[in-house]
């Protein structure tokens, strides 16, 4: 590999060198990345001495080489916020994730319906019986769960939303590479296979305390609304709570026992204005505007397509009538490629076309 990186590369690696993801979307503000190694030192005017060392630094050039091949050489998939497919709802956040690396099937058409659900790592049996509830609800209007893949809360919400074989997402506070908490290996590796688990982290990183923090902002940002089901008042799930609010997301909030540490977080949430929860009717009423859409798409089954059939499929949902030269340019790929998923979708039954190249799906 040499130092004419792709744009989506120099993401890769301005990532790789930890360099902060907020100093990321402003590099590419400055510069666009264009002709990013080939500048000298005036045209990067606005980065101190040492930010310019650290990305500049033959030694970090070298390892990066080598942390490119493993990237390819275990196929670990990544999306940067310049690629189509990015997640919709991340696209427009206060700094969004320049790069997620994923485990799963990417579909940022229909994950534009997501719902996040947060609480304690230590629930009670009462919040265990809430979110099995909720989630056995919403999952079937079709919406697409989010939460952390840890212990408690997160961890019922992945597993109930499985169960109901509908598609979960899973934001994790280390590398993808990573497993974390160990308990959950078998549920890391059933989102795996029918969901999808998402980092910002590079590989390898580990998970320590404050990547989680960090994380939260993923989970509130990717969803259109955060239920908190169980949360002590100082809490990581009311730091994912004050993401929300601060990207204009809605807050939801399960009541509590009021004698319940573990419920002083959402009964306080609500006196502060959070819509009270008390079945997943509360929140399809106040997502009212979705419901159309959401019913459209739960009769939509694509677990025989792969990633880019199933990627079309959504594009042709979402545009009725599209034509191949405006799925090129929303798909990023080349007019015989594009052509070639038409004539298998088409044979599959999944689209029909209308004429004039125009595409619609079949009923």
């Amino acid at each position: 590999m040499n130092l004419k990186m792709t744009k989506e590369e120099v993401i890769l690696y301005l990532n790789f060198i930890y360099l902060n993801n907020s100093l990321i979307l402003k590099i590419y503000d400055a510069t666009g990345f264009e002709n990013f190694f080939e500048r000298d030192r005036k045209f990067y005017d606005f980065l101190t001495d040492k930010q310019y060392e650290k990305i500049f630094s033959d030694t970090n050039i070298e390892a990066f080489r080598v942390y490119y091949d493993k990237v390819k050489t275990y196929g670990y998939d990544y999306v940067t916020f310049l690629d189509e497919d990015y997640p919709i709802n991340l696209r427009n956040i206060d700094d969004r994730p320049a790069i997620l690396y994923y485990k799963g099937r990417l579909d940022s058409l229909a994950d534009k319906n997501s719902l996040a659900f947060v609480g304690s790592r230590k629930c009670t049996p009462y919040g265990r019986w809430v979110t099995k509830t909720l989630v056995t609800d919403i999952a079937s209007y079709g919406l697409t769960t989010v939460s952390g893949l840890a212990y408690g809360i997160d961890a019922v919400c992945h597993r109930e939303t499985l169960d109901r074989g509908k598609r979960t997402i899973g934001v994790i506070g280390c590398g993808i590479d990573k497993i974390y908490p160990k308990q959950n290996k078998d549920l890391y590796q059933a989102m795996e296979e029918k969901g999808l688990i998402l980092s910002e982290f590079p590989l390898g990183t580990e998970p320590v305390a404050y990547n989680f923090p960090r994380r939260n902002r993923i989970i509130s940002g990717i969803s259109l609304g955060t239920v908190v089901v169980e949360a002590k008042e100082k809490s990581g799930t009311m730091i994912t709570t004050k993401c929300a609010l601060e990207q204009g997301r809605e807050v939801f909030a399960v009541p509590g026992n009021i004698n319940s540490i573990y419920s002083k977080g959402t009964n306080k949430l609500i006196q502060e204005g959070a819509k009270l929860v008390l079945r997943a009717e509360d929140i399809i009423e106040e997502l009212d505007y979705l419901i159309e859409k959401i019913e459209e798409k739960r009769t939509l089954d694509l677990s025989g397509l792969d990633k880019d059939e199933g990627l079309v499929v959504r594009y042709i949902e979402e545009y009725p009538s599209i034509g191949v030269d405006k799925l090129v340019d929303l798909t990023n790929k080349p007019v015989e490629e594009i052509n070639y998923l038409l004539t298998s979708l088409e044979l599959k039954d999944y689209i029909e076309n209308i004429g004039n190249d125009e595409f619609t799906i079949k009923e």
